[in-house]
């Protein structure tokens, strides 16, 4: 719907209806342009899905908001500027009516300046003629006296053209215009001017009461349009359930990730077992190596023990044989026996002699040992 101002200008004004879908292709427009466009940000990047969905709720819902809150603030601005060239036309309109008032006291002045009679021929064909010009109503009696007026209703028409034109007149024009002014009274013609002047105020301000009209209708239909949608509180209430419904999808996102986390945990155990196990079953394996190493080197040490004691034995006979062997030189030696020049198979004769007296002495040993048992 759209109202025109009047004033001869050809302006228009948007109502309630075209605010409101003006502010929906709008926001239509942007929510196209923001889905075709990413955004660095908005990006997953290593981000906590909770914070993330939580955020992505909220922006959903302030968007929601927005576009409501945007386009309340339009239609605000709309009615705004509505109320504001209502004010400048009501402030038209007292100016025209109060130019129409002053005109009209001129007329009763002019009346009583000139001494004319209210109830005169004069003052009676005059008002009819500024009917005519203001184009009200006419009785019978008063449309016969007006046809036999021509000259004074070509004047007048002469005059309002003049006067709505507001261009001034031919030469030609103006000279039947005085001409004509003849069949007229100087007080007639003074008052038709008058109002003439007047009428062009009174149909201003008739422009600017329609035009008010208009505008105060336009008004309350914006009102009655606000009422009737509930924008911020639709906005409202689907913001609530955009976050609503966040909050449930992030409770499923808390289970799942607690689910997620208790077979983590699990996994995470059972690999540890699994380890410590490995670890347990590695470490006894070094520790039967270990032991078997040090059973070997036990041996060895062992082995080596025995030999040493065998050297030790060997080396202890050999010591007391020389000894033996020794003692019996000097005895022989003390008995007068030459042992100086005594050869190696003397010496021999006296080793084995001395073997065979040690094996006699163990056989003693021997006897001893068993007539014990």
């Amino acid at each position: 719907m759209q109202v025109k101002i009047g004033n001869n200008e050809n302006q228009t004004i948007n109502t309630s209806l075209q605010t409101q879908e003006n502010a929906a292709k709008g926001a239509r427009k942007e929510a196209v342009k923001r889905k075709n466009t990413i955004f660095a940000g908005d990006l997953p990047m290593n981000q906590d899905p909770i914070a993330l969905r939580k955020q992505q709720a909220q922006k959903r819902a302030m968007k929601f908001v927005k576009d409501a809150w945007s386009g309340d603030r339009k239609l605000d601005q709309s009615q705004e500027e509505i109320r504001a060239k209502l004010r400048e036309l009501l402030d038209e309109s007292d100016a025209n009516q109060e130019l129409a008032r002053k005109n009209t006291e001129r007329l009763e002045n002019l009346r009583r300046q000139y001494g004319v009679d209210a109830d005169s021929q004069e003052q009676k064909d005059l008002e009819l003629l500024m009917k005519t010009a203001n184009h009200e109503s006419l009785t019978e009696d008063e449309e016969v006296r007006l046809a036999e007026m021509e000259p004074q209703r070509e004047y007048l028409a002469l005059l309002s053209k003049k006067m709505i034109s507001q261009d001034p007149f031919t030469e030609s024009d103006q000279a039947r215009l005085d001409e004509l002014g003849e069949s007229l009274t100087e007080y007639q013609r003074n008052c038709l001017e008058i109002n003439s002047e007047r009428s062009v105020y009174q149909r201003r301000d008739a422009k600017t009461q329609k035009y008010i009209q208009e505008l105060q209708t336009s008004l309350t239909d914006m009102k009655i349009e606000r009422l009737k949608h509930h924008k911020m509180a639709d906005a409202q209430e689907k913001a609530e359930q955009v976050m609503e419904q966040a909050s449930e999808e992030i409770v499923g996102l808390l289970v799942d990730e607690a689910k997620d986390h208790v077979d983590e945990t699990y996994e995470e155990q059972r690999e540890e077992a699994e380890k410590k196990a490995e670890e347990k079953e590695e470490q006894e394996e070094k520790q039967e190596k270990i032991e078997e190493q040090k059973e070997l080197i036990e041996a060895r040490v062992d082995a080596a023990q025995e030999h040493t004691h065998e050297a030790e034995e060997a080396q202890r006979e050999q010591e007391k044989d020389a000894r033996e062997e020794a003692q019996l030189m000097k005895d022989m030696a003390e008995g007068g026996m030459d042992v100086a020049g005594t050869s190696s198979a003397v010496k021999a004769e006296i080793k084995d002699m001395l073997q065979k007296m040690k094996l006699i002495e163990a056989d003693i040993k021997g006897i001893e040992v068993d007539e014990e048992i």
